[in-house]
């Protein structure tokens, strides 16, 4: 059986790549603990100085798996799926290394919250971005934290509410990726910004990512996920 995310560290360069290409690379229990555990293993690891968040086979992320969530009976790993989600995004949150989302194909719902928390986004030009939630009649914590951490009220709202899809250029538009390419190239556009980023001295960008959290007084991440459940 095929891991369910496999992470690969070259040349400081560490990437964690969501392996279930069949299903979208969309969410489940088991992917989500095994993209904890391979984030845990990346940011401990002195070598690894930037990390490269992408989907295997040109898909970054469709979302939950929703056939995997309704299946009868029940995964023993529902029950504690949001709690999984969320210890996967705290560690995000605290991470002192660079992240860079390579966003292939699509980013929906749950995997728009996963591009969104990476520090840095490249996106493929016909590749989209989609917060759609509101389609569904779901709450979309994960996803209104980031955007609320990262983005004004006004694009918050725009997001969640409309439930819009917005492809490749207009993300980088409305200043929520960094950049666009062609969509072969995201891979070796977000490798080149990660290369860049693993030049610089590894101490320094910690104490800045540090010194940004800090400037930008966020209370603790959980205190944060409280605040966006109504």
């Amino acid at each position: 059986m095929e891991d369910l995310v496999i992470v690969n560290l070259d040349g400081g360069i560490g990437e964690l790549v969501l392996n279930r290409p069949e299903q979208r690379n969309s969410l489940t229990g088991p992917l989500v603990r095994a993209l904890q555990g391979g984030l845990e293993k990346l940011l401990q690891d002195e070598n690894c100085r930037v990390i490269i968040i992408r989907g295997q086979n040109g898909f970054f992320c469709a979302g939950l798996d929703l056939k995997a969530f309704t299946q009868k009976p029940e995964p023993e790993w529902k029950a504690d799926f949001q709690k999984d989600w969320a210890k996967f995004h705290r560690t995000i949150f605290y991470a002192n290394k660079p992240i860079i989302g390579a966003i292939e194909g699509f980013a929906i719902a749950g995997g728009s919250a996963l591009a969104l928390a990476c520090d840095f986004m490249v996106i493929g030009e016909k590749s989209f971005f989609h917060v759609m939630e509101a389609e569904r009649g779901m709450l979309a914590p994960i996803n209104i934290l980031w955007l609320t951490l990262r983005h004004s009220y006004s694009l918050a709202q725009k997001l969640a509410l409309l439930a819009q899809r917005f492809t490749g250029q207009e993300v980088v538009d409305i200043g929520v990726a960094d950049l666009c390419v062609s969509d072969e190239k995201v891979l070796i556009a977000s490798r080149e910004m990660a290369k860049r980023l693993a030049g610089f001295e590894a101490g320094n960008l910690q104490k800045l990512k540090q010194s940004i959290r800090s400037a930008m007084q966020f209370k603790d991440f959980d205190e944060l996920l409280v605040s966006v459940r109504v």
